[in-house]
């Protein structure tokens, strides 16, 4: 006997909800420990360094969540990928508190669409439609940019993103 579509899907959300959740943590494990002068790095000259790599998760996450769903409380986070912020650049513990403040908005979010159980998107409201589809280009580009921060940091001898 087959699982009914709903329980296979349920299972699919909670795994990738769970493999998320994990790659969350190896961000946060691989920055942890790097120094102001670790953030710096960089592979070439022009290109983005550990730090703004790191940063540029935060803002885009904190700017999706924003405009897309309207989180008010991560205005502060939208100046991070400018050229005038900041003066100085970002420490690792200000990263990991970024990171912190969007997951925890990211999963409300999950937790709620994830309790109102599992529905086909072609039955759900264009406007919950529009904010699983802010979720999946949240999830790619965490994973976009999660590797070449890793790339970056395996490149300098440093603890990679592992998973």
């Amino acid at each position: 006997m087959s699982e009914p579509a709903a329980t296979i899907a349920t299972v699919t959300q909670a795994r990738i909800y769970e493999s998320w959740q994990n790659y969350q943590e190896a961000l946060q494990r691989a920055l942890a420990p790097l120094t102001e002068e670790q953030m710096g790095l960089r592979l070439v000259p022009g290109m983005r360094s550990v730090g703004e790599i790191a940063a540029h998760l935060v803002y885009a996450r904190a700017r999706w969540l924003h405009s897309l769903l309207g989180e008010a409380e991560l205005e502060p986070l939208l100046a991070w990928d400018t050229p005038d912020d900041p003066p100085h650049p970002r420490t690792a513990t200000e990263v990991r508190q970024g990171l912190e403040q969007t997951w925890r908005i990211i999963t409300s979010r999950l937790d709620r669409w994830m309790a109102a159980g599992s529905r086909d998107t072609d039955t759900l409201p264009a406007e919950e439609v529009l904010h699983v589809r802010t979720i999946w280009g949240l999830l790619e580009h965490d994973l976009h940019h999660g590797g070449e921060l890793s790339f970056q940091l395996g490149a300098h001898g440093l603890a990679a993103v592992e998973l």
